[in-house]
């Protein structure tokens, strides 16, 4: 399901996260704190990732002059296979898009597993054109040695700091403050779990580029969120 991204600077819906869901025969939801682990362990992760690549791809061929680029998430799995570019690319080549269109998220759990390799594979990847974006940043210790070290392109400020503001004093120098500094280093920031207008205006006066939650809608099925950019860009035109 993809989760869209707003652009504060340009006041768009720039970008989207792909995000896995799965649902028990009755329909009730599963969290992915659940089945995501259960699929790391069994070893299906794999093929969950590359499905989850080829309908990104797709849904990107189809909506290319609507956005600008989709994330994804990967598994170390995936990090360790030697081919992962060249299956990337393979895969947006059939969908006519530039790697510049894909943008792939890793946490800090990831990088911990092998930060040197992952370096490494990063920094192959970006110089090959991929975007890379450091999630839940604000939930690990290292966080800030791994932003510092390893070439991201976003930064994206975990919802355990938004349900915070616009209360919490010190967030909000915190915030500020992380705003200021990745600017400086030429990163952007995604601000998610976002609900409310007052932490919107508040994030906007920060700096923050991009915005991402349910006060923008929840993760939704493929045609409604084509209906749902298509809206955006109709309204922006007016």
């Amino acid at each position: 399901l993809p989760g869209a991204v707003f652009n504060l600077k340009t006041s768009r819906f720039s970008s989207a996260e792909a995000l896995r869901r799965l649902r028990y025969y009755d329909g009730e939801p599963v969290s992915p704190s659940e089945f995501i682990p259960l699929a790391e362990e069994t070893g299906l992760i794999d093929d969950l990732s590359w499905i989850v690549l080829e309908e990104v791809c797709t849904l990107l061929g189809q909506m290319r002059d609507k956005i600008d680029s989709i994330s994804i998430n990967l598994s170390m799995q995936q990090f360790e296979d030697r081919s992962l570019s060249g299956r990337i690319h393979e895969c947006l080549k059939r969908s006519g898009l530039s790697p510049d269109k894909l943008k792939i998220e890793v946490t800090e759990r990831v990088l911990l597993q092998d930060m040197d390799y992952m370096k490494m594979i990063m920094e192959e990847m970006t110089g090959e054109g991929f975007g890379f974006y450091l999630d839940d940043f604000g939930t690990g210790y290292s966080n800030i040695s791994c932003a510092l070290s390893l070439p991201f392109e976003y930064i994206k400020l975990d919802r355990s700091l938004l349900v915070r503001l616009p209360g919490d004093s010190k967030v909000q120098v915190f915030v500020r403050s992380m705003v200021e500094t990745f600017h400086a280093m030429g990163q952007k920031i995604v601000a998610e779990g976002v609900e409310e207008e007052e932490q919107i205006e508040l994030l906007r006066q920060f700096g923050v580029d991009c915005v991402q939650g349910y006060y923008y809608g929840k993760p939704m099925p493929e045609d409604e969120f084509r209906a749902a950019i298509a809206k955006g860009w109709e309204e922006q035109r007016r």
